[in-house]
């Protein structure tokens, strides 16, 4: 019987170990254009910009900066890995595995603009 508790007991607390390192690490939240052109507005936020240069070049959010998904991982960002950090490109695709890809490098605060360009040009 005490092996038993004991047994229950390591599972539990491991469990709780588990839940308490995976927990809200790397959590990528998905915001509208609406919510973004808010807090465009109304907050001083870092908008990445993953769509490769000639897309970017040929039209793109005021004060996004480019940092193409396909040199992502090569890229270092200027931006604190604590602080809330946008991703957009031009459907929402490429935003997704860049944000996921930022979450895997520390940043915490990571938001995915869903509908990407394409969404912000039709609002």
């Amino acid at each position: 019987m005490r092996k038993l508790v004991m047994l229950v007991s390591f599972l539990v607390v491991g469990t709780l170990l588990i839940v308490l390192f995976t927990s809200n690490k790397g959590e990528i939240t998905k915001i509208d254009v609406e919510t973004l052109q808010n807090r465009l507005e109304n907050e001083d936020i870092t908008l990445i910009d993953v769509r490769e240069v000639e897309e970017y070049e040929g039209g793109h959010i005021e004060g996004a900066v480019n940092a193409p998904l396909s040199s992502l991982n090569a890229t270092e960002l200027p931006h604190v890995k604590d602080e809330p950090i946008y991703i957009i490109c031009r459907s929402g695709n490429r935003s997704a595995q860049a944000a996921q890809i930022l979450s895997d490098r520390g940043y915490t605060e990571v938001y995915d603009v869903t509908g990407g360009m394409i969404a912000w040009e039709q609002k």
